[in-house]
């Protein structure tokens, strides 16, 4: 793309200007970037009103500052002489008239325009498969999204749980070694010492049978006396000798004798 760019300037002389025998445009006009700046340099020589044939010399330095718009790009663009003329005006007074040149300018794209023209330049099934396929990009960001967010809640999730774990197995291990604890101590009738409910328990006990060891049960919900018996390795004879099967509940605690001592 080309633009020019006018020049009108009023040279004024000191002495009358009778012809103007020979006349120059010279430039030291440099672009950067959105700016041109530099002088016109305009030289020559003339002939003085009523001086015949003395011819004088002429130089005159003329400022110049061109702005170009933004929406311009300027990478290529080469800066020119497009035209220059002159005429006097009157005896003291040149009037010039210059043009300047800048080529190859580039407009700069605007990619909101750029998609416009885009999506305007296709037909109506490419432009709903354009927005089909990008509505369908953001739907697999947003379900990606919400994935990893399910995923971090069932890992935090998994790593409670398995606090909860770790906490429960130590809980029934500590509950197992007591249960183990208070099922395998050993009751020596004669030199133990008990509490209240287990001086009851043990009052049926005859210090004279042959057993030393003792184990006392509770018996739970889906307990039978035979499956207490084959559990413990008894019979129901033995038992009978420590305790009163006939009002065994679930919860009632049964003394065991222990058979392999």
């Amino acid at each position: 793309m080309k633009k020019i760019v006018p020049f009108t300037k009023d040279l004024m002389f000191k002495t009358k200007i009778g012809e103007i025998t020979s006349i120059a445009l010279d430039n030291t006009l440099k672009l950067n970037d959105l700016e041109v700046s530099g002088e016109f340099i305009i030289s020559g020589t003339y002939k003085m009103l009523g001086a015949g044939q003395v011819e004088e010399e002429f130089k005159y330095n003329i400022p110049v500052d061109i702005t170009i718009d933004s929406k311009y790009e300027t990478k290529n663009c080469i800066v020119s002489i497009d035209d220059f003329s002159y005429e006097i005006i009157n005896e003291e007074k040149l009037k010039v008239n210059i043009s300047v040149m800048l080529d190859d300018l580039d407009i700069k794209e605007d990619p909101v325009s750029a998609i416009e023209v885009l999506v305007d330049d296709v037909s109506d099934n490419t432009r709903e498969s354009l927005y089909d396929e990008v509505s369908f990009k953001l739907d697999s960001e947003s379900d990606s999204l919400k994935e990893l967010e399910e995923l971090n809640t069932e890992l935090e999730d998994l790593n409670l749980n398995q606090d909860n774990i770790r906490t429960d197995t130590t809980s029934n291990t500590n509950l197992n070694q007591n249960t183990n604890l208070n099922q395998n101590v050993n009751l020596n009738i004669n030199t133990t010492e008990t509490d209240n409910n287990e001086e009851n328990l043990f009052d049926n006990v005859n210090p004279e049978h042959e057993y030393s060891i003792y184990r006392v049960y509770t018996v739970k919900e889906d307990d039978t006396l035979d499956i207490i018996y084959e559990k413990f390795q008894t019979n129901k004879e033995t038992l009978m000798n420590y305790n009163d099967l006939d009002n065994v509940t679930v919860g009632s605690k049964i003394i065991i004798p222990d058979c392999n001592e």
